[in-house]
């Protein structure tokens, strides 16, 4: 099998494991481990060098699964500095099912240019961090990576040749190509009517949404265990609802003592 299929369940110790090993990564690798984890039959390699629009899909569906549809977050308005909180859903948010992200889009015709070229994935990100603060170089790091091929009249051009327009072009094609690659959330702020968006990197918000599920599970699992003295592996094998049952009946019995 390969990542065109759906996750199956994920056990509580399993998720704990895979956050306690991604603590040191960079957000991008972090994604890719949280991806392994529910789907441990693809190379490990191959997340790299899937396009971001479907890497993404697939963070989405494991939010899914571990969380449901449902998304909370929370948004400054830049003009008036105004809280604005957001109920999303996943649904709203992902542009389309994945697919398998191995098409190649065909080749883009533009000033008697012709490009052939590959979607933008995790790894390129991580070579685009090199040129952190330079977008320019970012720019030229992402198209010399991502272009196939180009050529003008049957003769090949370097990327480094390509005209400004249509280096402009190549990147406008990708996003077309790709829309979940770059999600943005179009927001009003009902204090001063101010129009903005914001944009969603699904991968820092599964993150951090396992980051806090996790800190209560382990807050869990210390009351129990103490409680108790059962194992770590006894409270997890419970489930969320027996676990705070038996926290209430625990902390009844603390206060009654």
């Amino acid at each position: 099998m390969g990542f065109d299929h759906a996750p199956g369940a994920l056990s509580a110790q399993a998720v704990l494991l895979a956050w306690e090993q991604a603590q040191g990564m960079p957000l991008q690798q972090r994604a890719l481990a949280l991806l392994q984890l529910a789907w441990p039959d693809v190379a490990p390699q191959r997340w790299g060098t899937l396009p971001l629009g479907a890497r993404d899909g697939r963070l989405f569906t494991l939010f899914e699964l571990l969380f449901g549809h449902a998304l909370e977050a929370l948004a400054d308005c830049p003009a008036c500095g105004e809280a604005l909180e957001l109920q999303l859903r996943t649904v709203d948010l992902c542009p389309e099912p994945a697919g398998a992200g191995d098409e190649a889009p065909p080749p883009l015709q533009c000033d008697g240019y012709e490009l052939a070229y590959r979607l933008p994935c995790s790894d390129d990100l991580g070579a685009l961090q090199r040129a952190a603060g330079d977008a320019d170089a970012a720019v030229r790091c992402l198209v010399e990576r991502c272009l196939l091929h180009a050529r003008r009249a049957g003769r090949p051009v370097a990327a480094a040749d390509l005209p400004p327009a249509v280096v402009e072009r190549l990147q406008q094609d990708m996003a077309e190509r790709d829309p979940g690659a770059d999600i943005r959330i179009a927001l009003s702020c009902p204090a001063c009517e101010h129009a903005f968006e914001r944009r969603f990197d699904i991968g820092d918000y599964l993150w951090q949404e396992i980051e806090d599920w996790a800190e209560r599970t382990l807050a869990e699992v210390h009351l129990l265990a103490s409680a108790y003295g059962w194992t770590e592996a006894q409270v997890l094998a419970l489930g969320a609802g027996r676990r705070r049952r038996y926290i209430a009946m625990a902390q009844h019995s603390a206060v009654q003592a």
